[in-house]
């Protein structure tokens, strides 16, 4: 066993006048069964100021059970906690609130780091947040151990912290920097191995007092106890959290148990994913790693990766918004947390606060030596513009009203409504965009000996009002001559399909040379263009006759194709940054958009059930690649996808 240095005698000698609170609340929990709060809150006044005789505090530790505390003795020694603590005083303008979002730790599971991200997501949705934490203890990784590891300066004091918080919306508070009375106890509580009071002592001793806050802890028993401590510390709204597992937080596998102050009032409920309108995963899903690898993951998320450590960081997030007042509802919040992500303003608060962390505080940001990784998108964007130009010194062209097969455009938007009615008396679900490409980043070689007028003229007698061409040839192997293929193969047919540039445009010559090939419209990609760029392009493609199918993915994206007036939104369910696909991107978006704009769905479809779940949001396409490149039979795929039942 471990000895504790009890001091000389000399020593003794010296504090004894000094020793009486902390003996007489020794005395008082040994011999008279208990202390009042009053006596705890000196005892611990005594031990902070480093008067403490450790062999005193070892037996006041002891006899102070964590477990058998009243709300009022723990709000008596948090108090004297905070009372030695170093100032955070933040100044927030009028109906501001401070949130933390914070757990106790020791909750026996090693999960990624939850409460840190949520916190960062928490304020890019508008919250201020001075978020209160230590490194690992049992875990392999502490909010302050993947905040260093992404370059954060931990040491900030809370002047520097205040000025971080009021320019990007967040701040770590370094429980070591902030709480170095805390020494004083530090041998003492090595030496015992055991919980002891101090264990639940981190949330409530944010030296910022902040007046919102959404706190996990590692027992049951404690939830009680932690919103009664919260109520009379003056907090407005808060919760207290611990899943049905034993999460210090909301779990993304179950039911969490929550006790809520709000005006006042305390009451208790339980939770679960569904109602943020997440889904759930198992545990080992969100397993914490070690500071390099939860960094890595941590990135992700900011990049608006999507998977169960998302979610988990979204539940979370959405939770402290809802407790915050800074959305109605579960659900709401959640799209909002959500928005934070996919706009990338989470991304920009984390990027800030780790810039302003360290020069604040007078520290060289070093500049990054490698450049940022572009995203696939971006990458093939650039690659297209440096051809067009190159091929548009070469061969310059005049402007044209009709293409060179000597065809007016087809309108899409009233093609897409006769593709609807379908094949005979009983109408389609939907109308069918079908694809044609044999290549892709994310597949790699889909059908790269395909026969580009065989498979056309089977999706156009299939019934397909729209025949998307891939033309970009570095990554998706096609060309120019397939779209003039097409159109070529498929003019005479009777109700011929709509022939649509699916491409990286990004200068107005790819419009022009799509026309003059015999494109009906042509795609533009809204994340690759500015709002005047935008409007531009669809100006000149409609001056060409073309409706333009204008693509988003996110909230901010709808909203700039409905500023530039687009008339034809097609959401595409992938993200282009990760690949990864979300089937409910086009749902929520659907809402953003007015019933006299055309929708459709894009990415992601495979099956029957998917076409349907579009068209109960409101699609009135949908686009389907893969899925019919891939098909023994498109035909009877295009069936089964989209015709019409009795």
């Amino acid at each position: 066993q471990k000895s504790i240095n009890i001091g000389s005698k000399s020593d003794h000698l010296r504090a004894g006048a000094r020793m009486s609170a902390l003996k007489t609340a020794v005395k008082q929990l040994t011999e008279a069964g208990g202390c009042t709060p009053e006596e705890a809150g000196e005892a611990v006044k005594e031990i902070m100021s480093g008067e403490g005789n450790p062999l005193l505090t070892a037996s006041f530790l002891t006899a102070l059970r964590w477990d058998k505390c009243t709300p009022e003795i723990v709000s008596a020694v948090a108090k004297s906690m905070r009372d030695y603590a170093l100032p955070c005083k933040p100044e927030l303008k009028k109906d501001e609130v401070l949130v933390d979002v914070v757990g106790t730790g020791g909750d026996g599971f090693d999960t990624f780091n939850v409460s840190t991200c949520a916190s960062i997501v928490l304020a890019a949705a508008g919250a201020k947040v001075l978020k209160h934490g230590n490194r690992s203890n049992a875990s392999k990784c502490g909010s302050a151990d993947i905040l260093e590891a992404m370059g954060a300066n931990l040491m900030v004091d809370g002047a520097q912290a205040s000025k971080v918080m009021e320019e990007c919306g967040f701040c770590f508070l370094f429980a070591q920097k902030f709480h170095p009375s805390m020494k004083h106890v530090a041998k003492v509580r090595r030496a015992m191995g055991v919980r002891t009071i101090f264990n639940i002592l981190g949330p409530l001793t944010n030296p910022a007092r902040p007046t919102v806050q959404l706190t996990g802890v590692f027992s049951k028993n404690l939830g009680p106890l932690y919103i009664q401590v919260m109520k009379a510390s003056g907090m407005k709204r808060a919760m207290v959290v611990h899943s049905k597992e034993g999460l210090d937080e909301l779990s993304i596998a179950g039911p969490t148990y929550a006790w809520i102050l709000d005006d006042g009032k305390i009451t208790e409920k339980t939770v679960s994913p569904p109602d943020f309108g997440l889904p759930c995963h198992s545990l080992d899903k969100v397993a914490g790693k070690e500071p390099t690898k939860n960094m890595r993951t941590f990135q992700e998320i900011m990049e608006g990766k999507k998977g169960p450590c998302m979610d988990f960081v979204l539940l979370n997030a959405s939770c402290a918004l809802w407790v915050a007042g800074l959305a109605p509802d579960f659900k709401q919040a959640t799209e909002k947390a959500r928005n934070a992500i996919e706009s990338g303003k989470a991304k920009k608060v984390l990027e800030d606060y780790i810039k302003l962390s360290n020069t604040v505080a007078g520290i060289a940001y070093p500049k990054q030596e490698k450049k940022e990784e572009k995203s696939i998108l971006h990458t093939i964007a650039d690659h297209r513009l440096a051809v067009v130009k190159d091929l548009s010194a070469k061969v310059p062209f005049p402007m044209v009203t009709v293409n060179s097969l000597g065809t007016p455009a087809i309108n899409v938007l009233n093609r897409i409504e006769v593709g609807k009615m379908g094949r005979g008396k009983i109408p389609d679900i939907v109308a069918l965009m079908a694809e044609i490409k044999r290549a892709s980043p994310s597949k790699g070689d889909i059908n790269i000996g395909v026969d580009v007028v065989r498979q056309a003229l089977i999706y156009a007698k299939s019934g397909a009002s729209v025949i998307s061409v891939l033309t970009e040839p570095k990554w998706f192997k096609g060309t120019i001559k397939d779209l003039r293929a097409v159109k070529e193969a498929t003019m005479t047919l009777e109700n011929p399909p709509c022939v649509l540039l699916k491409d990286f445009v990004v200068d107005e010559y790819q419009i022009l040379e799509a026309r003059m090939n015999g494109a009906d419209l042509v795609l533009l990609i809204v994340t690759l263009l500015p709002l005047n760029k935008l409007k531009h392009f669809i100006h000149v493609s409609r001056s060409l006759g073309m409706e333009p199918l204008v693509e988003c993915a996110r909230e901010d994206e709808v909203k700039t194709a409905l500023a530039a007036g687009a008339k034809f939104i097609g959401i595409n369910n992938r993200n282009l940054k990760t690949f990864h696909v979300d089937m409910d991107t086009t749902g929520r978006l659907a809402k953003m958009i007015p019933k006299e704009v055309k929708l459709a769905a894009l990415s992601g479809i495979k099956t029957r059930a998917d076409v349907e779940k579009f068209y109960d949001v409101g699609a009135a396409a949908v686009l389907v690649g893969e899925t019919l490149m891939r098909a023994k039979d498109p035909a009877d795929t295009i069936v089964k996808l989209v015709a019409g039942k009795e």
